[in-house]
C-alpha cells in the first residue's frame, strides 16, 4: 500500500463501527425475505503473506433476496462505504460519518421497499432510487471500455427499464 493510499484508508474501527450499525439494520429490514452473507478480507503484504492478527481491510455484506423480481444488494466497507444496487450502475461511495450512514440506510431501505428502477442499454445502466421523502437519487455506470467510445444518444429513454419489486410481496405477508 502506497503512502497516498494509506492517507485515504479509513481507520479499521470506522469499518467495524459502520458494519455494527448496518448489519442489525439489514437483518431487521429484510427479516426472512433474503439471505445475508458477510465476508472479511485482509490485505496482503508485498510478499503475499497475510497478517490475520490485524483487523480486516475490507468487510462485505451480500444480500440475496428470495423474491427473484427484487433487487439484490451489496455493501462493502473499504476506503468508503460502497452500496451497490443494480447490475452495472447504482454504485454509491459514501463516507463513514453519521450523515453517510443515514444515506446508506435510506438507499438500502428503498431497495427493500421496491422503490428502485434500473434502465439498461448496451453496457450501461442507470439506477433511480426513490427515498422515503420522495427524493430520487440516480447513479449511472458503464461496463467495458467500448461503452465510452460508442455513443448511444438517449439510451435512458429507449433502454429497457425494470421496476424492482419489494422484498416482501403482499402474497408473502
Amino acid at each position: 500500500m502506497s503512502s497516498e493510499e494509506e492517507a485515504f484508508a479509513p481507520d479499521p474501527s470506522e469499518q467495524t463501527r459502520a458494519m455494527q450499525e448496518l448489519l442489525p439494520y439489514l437483518y431487521d429490514l429484510v427479516g426472512g425475505t433474503a439471505e445475508i452473507t458477510t465476508e472479511d478480507y485482509w490485505s496482503s503484504e508485498r510478499d503475499g503473506s497475510v497478517d490475520y492478527d490485524e483487523p480486516p481491510s475490507i468487510r462485505s455484506v451480500y444480500i440475496r433476496t428470495h423474491n427473484a423480481a427484487a433487487l439484490p444488494m451489496d455493501v462493502t466497507c473499504e476506503q468508503w462505504i460502497v452500496i451497490e444496487l443494480g447490475r452495472i450502475g447504482g454504485r454509491w461511495e459514501l463516507g463513514y460519518d453519521s450523515g453517510d450512514l443515514g444515506r446508506a440506510k435510506a438507499l438500502l431501505g428503498a431497495a427493500v421497499a421496491g422503490r428502485v428502477t434500473e434502465t439498461t442499454a448496451l453496457g450501461r445502466s442507470k439506477v433511480d432510487v426513490t427515498l422515503t421523502d420522495g427524493t430520487i437519487v440516480t447513479e449511472a455506470g458503464y461496463d467495458g471500455c467500448l461503452t465510452i467510445l460508442i455513443p448511444l444518444p438517449g439510451w435512458t429513454t429507449w433502454g429497457c427499464t425494470r421496476q424492482y419489486e419489494p422484498y416482501r410481496t403482499k402474497a408473502a405477508d
